[in-house]
């Protein structure tokens, strides 16, 4: 039966993408055309091959399917955790450019959770000067709300991005008599450089410890005690464990660690448990005055959404006299220790955590009545009106390109990683663009072509035909608008888009029907990162391949990636495998590179302005050029 099953569904994919593709050969003569809506959505990108169908037992190779998006278990490499670590300064200062201060909303909701900590009891209204600590102040958005509802206070702010501390003196409640803002990487700097010892009241971390990895925020909370005074108090507020934003990131290849995950533009969350979170300050040495979970059921009642948004909230105080009993920290247990108000004498965090959970059910707050704050991660772009998605202009040396796209920083609400511009094809687009030999006068297909085809768009300028081809419908679906928006300036005449499945037989053949010459160019960006998908690549790529022509440069594959979970030994064994020769690989860095193909010279370059561009590529990203093998040439003429 599951065999059954498994073959059908590949039928109807099959019979879906072929009628798509010989669609696009009888309508070619049209003009541009839509195949989008000429297919019922039949597959996402592929099924996975797990066995469970017999697939792998019917010997058919018609029936080959792979998962492209990685499986949920799926942790970075170690490079790529390193790299997110090096590059976290970089990131959000990348994030606080796009964005300036109109991403996160004012914490008003602050005063009313934290008051007395500002005020010295719940029921002290003297004006006392109190002086505070706000670590990652970001745009202002937590201690300009703060200054206005307490202005006795002398505040310090630091961020590790010197963006988002302009964006702090720049605004305009901004007053150095009661503010110091400062720029300051509590993972390395020492923070009594720039606040006396001990004269901190109140140190605030919100959202903070999430954005820092798990090994280095101990040292965080060493840092800050140097500041704090005795009695002094931490206050904190982060992303808690089952929060709707690790759910969807669990779904992609985002994760880090245990509860740890980086974001499509490359800042990092961690999700805190009460045990973790507690037994991170007791090993500080602090003792807890309130830990909590905020949980949420979000609802948007017009879309028929509800979110389930979780939220930790904690409060902890630097005891003048500091006995902390020995812990291993590489332990999630849960550890006794003394803590006040709330919680009587003696008590554990266990105990402490038994008495929470008899609380009441979660609440659902209704969208249009919110109070509570739901900027934080993603949450609320998700349900803007519009959703999610941004216009946005990308040039290309001299041309302009208009897209609707998904922001980064969203990409963990999609599956489909073909709705983000990605850098490799920013720096693939650019070297075509600079390099018109390697396109002009030629058929071309691009593969994974994403909802911008930015590399079909700029070889349509000089080449006689472009196909951009991509699994995922709804990806096509938004391609289609935005080669309508370009319509002016791009001869989007010569560009035919539908979906194709690597290694689908009949859906290539299809292909080939439609261009029965063949491809003299074969481009593709990022679509390496996953190992079990090269051998439908390549096997892909050999069969729409041209057959080379006298005065004419042989067929190539251009592709370009950044080196995630593949490496670069391991594309070039597979492609070698499928009968493919690699003439070069090279980084962007290189503004111009020469290389031989059968003889003849193949000049490359980078204008200057592509490489003085504000994608400064990254040292990860790379180009490989592969023609087919000389003895497969003579294999094929045979």
């Amino acid at each position: 039966m599951a065999m059954a099953m498994a073959t059908a569904t590949s039928i109807s994919c099959n019979f879906a993408i072929s009628t798509c593709v010989r669609t696009a050969a009888a309508a070619a003569d049209e003009g541009f055309i839509n195949l989008c809506h000429k297919v019922r959505r039949v597959c996402n990108v592929m099924e996975i091959m797990d066995g469970q169908a017999g697939g792998a037992d019917t010997g058919d190779s018609n029936n080959k399917n792979v998962q492209i998006y990685p499986l949920r278990s799926n942790v970075v490499s170690p490079f790529l955790r390193e790299m997110y670590e090096k590059e976290a300064k970089r990131n959000w200062d990348l994030f606080y450019k796009r964005n300036a201060n109109r991403f996160f909303r004012d914490r008003h909701y602050l005063e009313k959770e934290w008051r007395r900590y500002f005020l010295g009891s719940v029921t002290d209204s003297s004006h006392e000067t109190k002086t505070v600590l706000e670590v990652g102040c970001g745009a202002g958005n937590t201690i300009f709300p703060l200054f206005a509802d307490f202005p006795h206070l002398f505040i310090h702010a630091c961020d590790f991005s010197p963006r988002a501390v302009n964006l702090v003196k720049s605004h305009k409640d901004y007053n150095e008599s009661y503010f110091h803002v400062f720029v300051c990487d509590v993972t390395s700097d020492v923070l009594t450089q720039e606040v006396a010892p001990s004269s901190v009241d109140v140190v605030t971390l919100v959202f903070v410890l999430s954005a820092i990895a798990p090994e280095k925020m101990l040292h965080v909370l060493h840092n800050v005690k140097k500041v704090l005074k005795p009695g002094g108090h931490v206050l904190v507020r982060d992303y808690a464990v089952g929060d709707l934003a690790q759910e969807r990131l669990d779904g992609k290849d985002q994760k880090i660690g245990e509860n740890f995950y980086v974001r499509g533009d490359g800042t990092r969350a961690f999700y805190f448990s009460e045990e973790s979170l507690g037994n991170l300050f007791l090993a500080a040495g602090f003792t807890l005055e309130d830990i909590r979970i905020h949980c949420r059921n979000v609802e948007n009642r017009s879309r028929r959404i509800t979110m389930h948004r979780r939220w930790i909230q904690g409060a902890f105080c630097l005891s003048s006299l500091q006995s902390s009993p020995s812990l291993d920290t590489s332990t999630s247990e849960c550890f006794s220790y003394a803590v006040q108000t709330e919680v009587p004498p003696h008590s554990s965090l266990t105990n402490v955590l038994e008495r929470k959970s008899k609380k009441q059910s979660v609440p659902t707050v209704k969208v249009a009545a919110l109070e509570i704050d739901l900027t934080e991660g993603v949450a609320a772009q998700m349900f803007g009106d519009p959703v999610t998605f941004e216009i946005t202009s990308i040039q290309i040396d001299n041309h302009i390109i208009h897209a609707k796209i998904l922001p980064k920083e969203l990409q963990h609400t999609f599956k489909s990683t073909g709705f983000i511009l990605w850098e490799s094809a920013y720096a693939l687009a650019h070297l075509l663009n600079s390099s018109p030999c390697l396109s002009a006068g030629k058929t071309v297909l691009e593969l994974g072509c994403g909802s911008v085809a930015l590399c079909t768009l700029v070889t349509s300028l000089v080449a006689k035909r472009v196909v951009a081809t991509d699994g995922d419908l709804g990806t096509l679906e938004l391609l289609y608008e935005n080669l309508k928006r370009n319509s002016q300036n791009f001869p989007v005449e010569k560009i035919m888009c539908c979906q194709l499945c690597w290694g689908d037989q009949e859906a290539i053949d299809a292909l080939k029907g439609s261009n029965r010459e063949g491809f003299q160019l074969v481009i593709g960006t990022d679509v390496t990162y996953v190992a079990e998908a090269l051998p439908l690549l390549f096997e892909t790529c050999r069969a729409v391949l041209a057959e080379p022509s006298s005065g004419m440069l042989e067929p190539l594959v251009l592709l370009c990636h950044v080196i995630r979970n593949v490496s670069e030994n391991e594309i070039i064994c597979m492609a070698e495998k499928y009968g493919f020769h690699l003439y070069s690989a090279w980084c962007p860095q290189t503004k111009e590179h020469s290389f031989q193909v059968n003889g003849s010279h193949v000049n490359v370059s980078l204008s200057e302005e592509s490489m003085s561009n504000r994608l400064a590529f990254s040292g990860a990203l790379r180009f490989m050029c592969f023609g087919l093998s000389q003895h497969k040439l003579r294999k094929r003429e045979n």
